[in-house]
């Protein structure tokens, strides 16, 4: 399976991971919103439901029998479409470090 960057969010795939019993199921999800300029990414599928649910260390993970795809909406949309191979995947956030208080903080286009 591939890895998707989309801007500052990537979808590594794993192992196939059982999604617990409380997940939340959609075909749609939004995975990341900046609030302020309107940019947000989301993932989409068509066909089958996309499982998102975050383990007890705070790591989310997605999960979808189907291909979909991940998406930019709002802005210029610098990322545009990409599809994503079915199966499980860990959600990661690209991190920037503030020098004025010495922290990581997620990045938010």
């Amino acid at each position: 399976m591939t890895t998707n960057n989309h801007g500052d969010l990537i979808l590594k795939p794993i192992d196939t991971i059982k999604p617990p019993k409380s997940v939340k199921s959609a075909k749609l999800h939004i995975l990341q919103d900046s609030g302020v300029t309107g940019n947000r990414h989301e993932v989409v599928s068509k066909k089958s439901p996309i499982y998102r649910w975050t383990d007890k260390n705070g790591q989310e993970y997605i999960s979808c029998k189907e291909d979909y795809i991940i998406r930019h909406v709002g802005g210029d949309c610098e990322h545009g479409e990409q599809p994503v191979e079915a199966g499980t995947r860990k959600l990661l956030h690209e991190l920037e470090h503030n020098p004025w208080t010495d922290e990581l903080r997620v990045v938010l286009d």
